[in-house]
C-alpha cells in the first residue's frame, strides 16, 4: 500500500513492534503468487488512520518475504479464510507491508478486536505498585506493546485483575508510558482470564473481540470496585554502618573547628561522600570561604603531609596546555617535569598504591581548564586498568628516569577549588558532568560562638586507600538504588531540560554518579544517616544538574521562571507532588533563585 505522505523515522520504529490482528481476504493471494492481503479487525494508529482510506483497512503482504514464506507453508492443509492472523506492518520506499507473525482458528471469527494492554512494573510489589499509580496520578508506568499512537486504553490486565473506569494520558518521558489522570479507576477479579482472551502476545498485549470488550466494560460498570491504596512501605536499605568512618567523620568535625574553620557539617560530609566516590571534586564558594584551608584540614585528618602526600598545585593563568602542567620531552630524549612536580607525585603514589595522596588544584579556573586538564578529563572515567595518563611517546635512544606512561591508581583523590567574579574563566558542562561542584555556606557569625569550644584531638586515624575507596564505598547499580518517583523526577527534569536546550539534560553518567552518592552517604552509630536522603538528592540536582544552566535572560529565563504560563520551567517541577514525594529541593529552589536574581542584575546567570 503506497503512502502520500513519508512517515517519521521514530514512528517508522514504533510501528515494527505494534501488533495487529486480521484475516486473509478472499483474494488472499493474486495469480501471480507474489503477495497476498489481509484486512485488519484491529485498531490502528492514528498515523496511518490519516493516510488510508476509509475501512476496512486492507494491507499487502510480500510472499517472497521469508517469514511470510513460512507462514503459508505451514498453512497448506489449512483454509485461509477461517484463519486469524497476527501481523505487524513495515515501511519500505513509501509503502506499508504487512509482515505475518501467527496464525489461530478462532472459536468464532468477530467483525472487530479491541486491545487490553499490560502495564510493565518493575516493584517489588508489582499489584499494589500498579494500583499505586493509578490512584496517585503522578507517577506514570509503561505499557512496550501499546504506543501512544493509538486511543487511550480503556481496559488493562494486570495480575489476575482487569482495571477500568480509567482516564489515561501519555506521558512526555516515554512514547510508551502513561498517567491516570481521573484517579478513580475500579477493578474485578477474573480467574477465567484466558476464555475471554483471542489473541495473547508474549503476556504483554490480549486481543478480545468487539463483543467481549464491551461485556468487560459493562461488568466493570456493575461490579468494579474502587481502587483503594495503602501507603506501600519503602524497603528499608540494609544497615551498613562502618565504625571507622563514622569516627573519621566526626574526627574531621572536630579537627576543623580547631583549625578556626566554621563550616556547617552538611558541606563537610556532602565533601567526603563526594571525594571517595569520585576522581575529581571541585570546591566553590566566595572568596575567604575557607576553601584552600577545608582541604588542608581533611587531607591532615586523613594522615596527609603537606607536600608530601598532599600536594598543592596553584594554577597560573598562563596554562594553556597539559605540558604546563605535566612536562614536556626534550628533543635529546630527556623528559623535562613541570615545576609542578605532579608527574612525580603520580609516581610516588604508583609505587604506594596502600597510602591516600591528594592532589589540590587551587584556583584551577584562573585559565581554561579543558587546555591544561584535558588528560584527565578523559583518563579519569575509565575503568581502574585503563586509566593511564600518557606523558610521551617512548623513546628508545635514552634511558628516562620518567616512564612514558603512569597508571592514576584509585589511591588518588584530585580536588579543585574555584572561585567566580571577573578573573577567573566559566566551567565548561563537560567539566561539570564528570564532577561534584560544591559551593561552602557560610555560616551566621552569630553562631561561631556555639563553635568556640576547643577539642583535644588525639592523632589522625591514618585512613588507607583501600579503606577509603574499598571499605567505605557501596557499588550497587542505578536501578537498586533510586525509587520510582526520583527516577520519573529524573526523566520529567531531563525532559524539561532538553526541550530548552538539546545539550542540556541529564546523561547516563549524571545518574550513575547520583547514585552512587545517595548509597554511599555514611550512617551514624544511631541508624541515621549524616545527610538524609532527601537533602542528599536534592544537593545532587544542584551540584551536578543545576550548574549546567547558565546564559542569559534569552536562554535561560523562560527555564528559570516562577510563572507557569510561561511553559515547563524548573520551579513547578521541582515544587510538584511528584517531587514533594522526593524531597523539598530546599538547596535547589534556593539555587535557582540566585541564578535569577544574577539575570535581573547583569542579564548573565553563572
Amino acid at each position: 500500500m503506497k503512502l502520500h505522505k513519508a512517515l517519521q523515522p521514530s514512528f517508522i520504529k514504533r510501528m515494527y513492534y505494534m501488533r495487529f490482528i486480521g484475516k486473509f481476504t478472499k483474494a488472499e493471494r493474486e495469480k501471480n503468487g507474489e503477495n497476498f492481503f489481509v484486512q485488519c479487525l484491529s485498531p490502528i494508529p492514528f498515523t496511518l488512520q490519516e493516510q488510508l482510506k476509509n475501512e476496512p483497512y486492507v494491507f499487502e503482504g510480500l510472499c517472497s518475504n521469508k517469514k511470510n514464506e513460512k507462514i503459508f507453508s505451514e498453512l497448506k492443509k489449512r483454509k485461509l479464510e477461517k484463519q486469524l492472523v497476527m501481523f505487524r506492518l513495515y515501511y519500505e520506499r513509501g509503502h506499508i507491508y504487512a509482515e505475518l507473525i501467527c496464525t489461530e482458528e478462532p472459536r468464532e471469527m468477530a467483525n472487530g478486536y479491541k486491545m487490553i494492554p499490560v502495564p510493565k512494573v518493575s516493584d517489588y510489589r508489582k499489584g499494589e505498585a500498579l494500583e499505586r499509580k493509578l490512584s496517585n496520578g503522578y507517577l506514570s508506568f509503561l505499557m512496550p506493546k501499546y504506543p501512544k499512537d493509538f486511543e487511550p486504553p480503556e481496559l488493562l490486565w494486570h495480575d489476575g485483575r482487569l482495571y477500568g473506569n480509567i482516564s489515561l494520558k501519555s506521558s512526555s518521558i516515554s512514547s510508551i508510558a502513561y498517567v491516570e489522570q481521573q484517579r478513580e479507576c475500579k477493578y474485578i477479579d477474573l480467574n477465567d482470564w484466558l476464555k475471554h482472551v483471542e489473541i495473547a502476545v508474549e503476556d504483554q498485549l490480549y486481543f478480545v473481540s468487539n463483543h467481549v470488550y464491551e461485556q468487560l466494560k459493562k461488568r466493570m460498570t456493575e461490579e468494579g470496585k474502587l481502587v483503594e491504596v495503602e501507603e506501600i512501605k519503602v524497603q528499608k536499605d540494609e544497615w551498613e554502618w562502618d565504625e571507622r568512618e563514622s569516627v573519621f567523620l566526626q574526627y574531621v568535625k572536630s579537627f576543623v573547628r580547631n583549625k578556626g574553620l566554621y563550616l556547617d557539617e552538611t558541606d563537610i560530609y556532602n565533601f567526603h561522600i563526594s571525594t571517595k566516590t569520585n576522581m575529581l571534586t571541585i570546591l566553590g564558594g566566595i572568596p575567604g570561604a575557607g576553601k584552600s584551608r577545608f582541604v588542608q584540614a581533611y587531607a591532615e585528618a586523613l594522615g596527609l603531609q603537606y607536600g608530601e602526600e598532599l600536594v598543592w598545585i596553584p594554577i597560573s593563568p598562563s596554562y594553556q596546555e597539559p605540558h604546563d602542567l605535566l612536562g614536556y620531552l626534550h628533543p635529546n630524549g630527556t623528559f623535562i617535569e613541570s615545576e609542578t612536580k605532579l608527574v612525580r607525585a603520580l609516581m610516588k603514589a604508583k609505587e604506594n598504591q596502600n597510602q591516600l595522596y591528594i592532589i589540590v588544584f587551587d584556583e584551577m579556573n584562573m585559565s581554561y581548564i579543558e587546555h591544561w586538564f584535558t588528560p584527565f578529563l578523559s583518563v579519569l572515567q575509565l575503568e581502574k586498568q585503563n586509566r593511564i595518563l600518557n606523558l610521551y611517546e617512548g623513546v628508545q635512544e635514552k634511558e628516562n628516569p620518567i616512564p612514558s606512561t603512569i597508571e592514576i591508581g584509585e589511591n588518588i583523590i584530585f580536588v579543585g577549588t574555584v572561585n567566580f567574579d571577573e578573573t577567573t574563566k566559566e566551567l565548561s558542562d563537560r567539566l561539570l558532568d564528570r564532577t561534584n561542584l560544591i559551593t561552602l555556606q557560610k555560616i551566621p557569625f552569630c553562631e561561631m560562638y556555639m563553635e568556640q569550644e576547643k577539642v583535644v584531638l588525639q592523632p589522625p586515624l591514618k585512613v588507607t586507600a583501600g579503606e577509603f575507596r574499598i571499605n567505605w564505598v557501596r557499588n550497587k547499580t542505578m536501578i537498586e538504588v533510586f525509587s520510582e518517583e526520583e527516577l520519573e523526577l529524573l526523566d520529567k527534569l531531563h525532559v524539561l531540560l532538553s526541550s530548552h536546550d538539546m545539550s542540556k539534560g541529564i546523561s547516563f553518567r549524571c545518574a550513575n554518579a547520583i547514585a552512587t552518592y545517595l548509597q554511599n552517604i555514611p550512617f551514624q552509630n544511631n541508624h541515621s544517616y549524616m545527610i538524609s536522603r532527601e537533602e542528599g538528592f536534592d544537593l545532587q540536582i544542584k551540584q551536578r544538574v543545576l550548574t549546567k544552566i547558565r546564559g542569559t535572560e534569552m536562554m535561560i529565563g523562560s527555564l528559570l521562571s516562577e510563572e507557569v504560563k510561561r511553559g515547563a520551567t524548573l520551579v513547578p517541577l521541582l515544587q510538584s507532588p511528584l517531587a514533594n514525594r522526593v524531597s523539598t529541593f530546599e538547596h535547589s529552589l534556593a539555587c535557582i533563585r540566585e541564578k535569577r536574581r544574577e539575570l535581573e542584575l547583569y542579564g548573565y546567570a553563572k
